[in-house]
């Protein structure tokens, strides 16, 4: 919902005047948006026939990349999260400090969401098809093929700067209270 909210910025009729996306529109738009299979999709019609028949489904689009995406992401963060804190914080040498957890945290922050950026953006791209394309249902080669053929691949990481205000400072604080947990309970 979020991301049809901000994409759609003008109203789907023409000659209809623009009016400001709401919860309960976009909603609509999207539960009664066209599924109608032509004879040049590639698709099964057991696929877009249930999608006819259960409107919902419409709504999880781009849920296969999400989770796909979840995997890379997690595990750079994990990764980068354990070689840094193994490279610059020593037992023996240096005592850990919530402040180098929030900028061990950061950087692997910043790793993950570089590493993950192209499943975000292939999942909005079909999160979006429903405006673009609303009788089919976007696959990921496709998807991906639409990203390549416009903008190569930094076509993948347009919007990465933007990701980086989110992620990192979410990604620091988040594993700076984790360790921090973890000392106060002696764990």
């Amino acid at each position: 919902m979020r991301v049809r909210m901000a994409f759609q910025t003008r109203s789907p009729q023409k000659n209809v005047p623009s009016v400001p996306p709401s919860f309960t529109r976009t909603f609509s738009l999207l539960y009664h948006e066209g599924t109608a299979v032509s004879s040049s999709h590639l698709h099964p019609v057991s696929v877009m026939h249930y999608i006819d028949r259960f409107p919902l489904l419409k709504f999880y689009r781009g849920f296969t990349v999400t989770v796909a995406g979840m995997i890379p992401y997690a595990g750079v963060s994990f990764l980068s999260w354990d070689y840094l804190r193994a490279t610059f914080l020593h037992p023996d040498r240096t005592k850990p400090t919530p402040v180098a957890d929030l900028a061990i945290g950061a950087i692997s922050g910043a790793v993950a969401q570089t590493v993950s950026y192209p499943f975000e953006v292939v999942r909005r791209r079909m999160q979006v098809g429903g405006l673009t394309s609303p009788d089919r249902w976007l696959r990921w080669g496709e998807t991906v093929s639409a990203v390549w053929r416009a903008g190569g691949w930094r076509g993948f990481y347009v919007g990465l700067g933007i990701g980086y205000l989110k992620v990192v400072p979410m990604t620091a604080v988040s594993f700076a209270v984790w360790q921090s947990m973890k000392r106060l309970l002696d764990v």
